[in-house]
This record gives C-alpha cells, structure tokens and sequence, in this order.
C-alpha cells in the first residue's frame, strides 16, 4: 500500500501541477501580493513551514517538490492528527482534501459525517467513530459516501470555474478509479 508520503507526491503530481499565478485563486496571495502557490503549497503553508512571515512569489517559484511532500507530511497529516486514524482509501481522500481545503476544514467534515461534534481536532471520539464507520460501511462504501461529502462542500463554496477539476479529484478517488488499486 502507498505510504503517505508516496500519496502525497502522487497527488502533487497528479493534480496540482507547477506555479500557479491565477489571480481568482485565493490560496495565491499573501499580505495583498499575488505571490502564487507551487505543487498546491501556498505562502501560508510555506511561512508555517520556513517559520517566517515573509514569504515572496520568488520564495513559492523555487519551491522543491520534495519540500511540498516534506510540507504535506508535517502540515497536512502529522500537525492535523490524521495521522491517527487508520490508513486505509477513505484516509487517503481525506488528506486530499485537508490538502486543498484545510486540515481542519476536512476533519470538520468527515467528523460531521461520522457522528461526531465537529471540533476540527482527531481525538479519541474521532478515531474510534472513523473506524466503526468503515467497519460498518466497508473502506470502498464509506469512500462514496465521503466522496459525496466532499462533492457537497465543493458545491457549497460557489466557485463554479473550479468546481469541474474539484469533482474530478474527487471521484478519482473511488473505488473503481485506476488509484483505488494503485493505492493497494
């Protein structure tokens, strides 16, 4: 089964591409300044992880691919806490999507799915209603019915120029895409 690690450069280079400088994207601007994203990494998760405020479109340009998985890693899966749940598809698709909409964003999400108070935070009650959730729907049904989740969110944000690409993510993530089998 594909690490984390290995997901994470899988779906950088699947799906997010070099630099970005789309000025409708808000995740490219910093303090005012269209300073771009790279390999889905923004300003403010370079200035998280270089421990600095100033973060320059020069900064996001020379951005490593192997420092966006170093990025993903610390940020989106171990800082999160999903890390703690089980790794598994569903698991997978949830790191996607704290990737494109905020750990906390995601966790909200899946934790509203799974019964539990939306915090944003995998604590106990989390972890164990995740893995009663995918023991009692199975890992290739619980990732439809998370798919659908994430497909609502998406809907919700009313972006439609986005929305196609978004949707595409998303149900690449399924059971019976060509990742469900690469992912074993």
């Amino acid at each position: 089964m594909m690490t984390a690690a290995d997901f994470i450069r899988w779906y950088i280079q699947h799906w997010e591409g070099q630099l970005s400088l789309d000025p409708k994207d808000r995740g490219n601007w910093w303090n005012g300044q269209l300073v771009g994203s790279k390999y889905g990494i923004t300003a403010a998760a370079l200035s998280s992880e270089r421990q600095t405020s100033h973060i320059t479109a020069f900064d996001i340009a020379g951005l490593t691919e192997d420092e966006a998985v170093s990025i993903g890693l610390a940020q989106y899966y171990h800082a999160s806490g999903l890390d703690k749940l089980p790794w598994n598809h569903v698991t997978a698709s949830v790191l996607d999507k704290a990737w494109g909409s905020g750990p906390k964003t995601a966790i909200r999400l899946l934790q509203g799915l799974i019964g539990v108070s939306p915090d944003g935070v995998v604590g106990d009650k989390t972890i164990q209603a995740y893995r009663d959730w995918i023991d009692k729907n199975g890992e290739a049904q619980a990732a439809i019915i998370w798919a659908k989740t994430r497909e609502n969110f998406d809907l919700s944000l009313h972006q439609p120029r986005f929305l196609k690409g978004w949707n595409n993510r998303t149900t690449s993530y399924l059971p019976d895409g060509q990742w469900w089998s690469a992912m074993t």
